[in-house]
């Protein structure tokens, strides 16, 4: 009979942690829904200068989609920046591999959106990339929704979900007004 209650003892126990190791792990992935990932704005943003001071002011576009043109800032470097590159929802692994098959990447394997065709002396209100999936610094996700906002000024902003169709708006008519587009052929 002893033995009985330390089994059952046990078992809730047992039960217990289970229940409490799914709870802690389903709240992780509530905050972190692709997992904690310091994919850093910031660092893509230094990255896109450093393509820009050496191209003429030009941060890198004229691929065929903005995600192959922003790939551009990989070539010749031996370090690489497939981790900065994939974005805080993408396989840095799978990046690599397309970069060093030489190919660019496409918004499959590319978790950035990035605005062409501007210069770093162009306005620095204008928005130059922000994260596919609308995640924070660590990949958490924004508690009011929206997207982090780097700028072509080096500062960045969360936006809310609230604001984002005025934000794109307003971006619209910046981009429009820039006094430094870049002639197409």
């Amino acid at each position: 009979m002893i033995l009985l209650r330390r089994h059952r003892f046990l078992l809730a126990a047992l039960v217990l942690l289970a229940g409490l190791s799914g709870s802690v792990y389903a709240c992780y992935r509530s905050i972190y829904p692709f997992g904690w990932n310091h994919c850093c704005d910031k660092q893509l943003y230094f990255a896109l200068v450093n393509y820009a001071d050496g191209h003429g002011k030009n941060f890198p576009a004229g691929e065929a989609t903005p995600q192959a043109s922003l790939s551009l800032i990989h070539a010749g470097h031996s370090h690489g920046y497939a981790q900065l590159l994939c974005g805080k929802t993408g396989s840095e692994s799978a990046t690599r591999k397309v970069l060093a098959r030489g190919t660019l990447l496409d918004p499959d394997t590319c978790g950035w959106q990035y605005v062409e065709g501007l210069r770093s002396d162009d306005d620095s209100r204008l928005a130059l990339f922000w994260d596919d999936e609308g995640l924070g610094h660590n990949g958490e996700r924004l508690s009011d929704g929206g997207h982090v906002v780097m700028f072509v000024g080096g500062s960045s902003k969360h936006i809310p979900a609230t604001q984002w169709d005025a934000f794109l708006a307003e971006q619209e008519i910046l981009f429009a007004k820039r006094r430094n587009a870049l002639e197409r052929p």
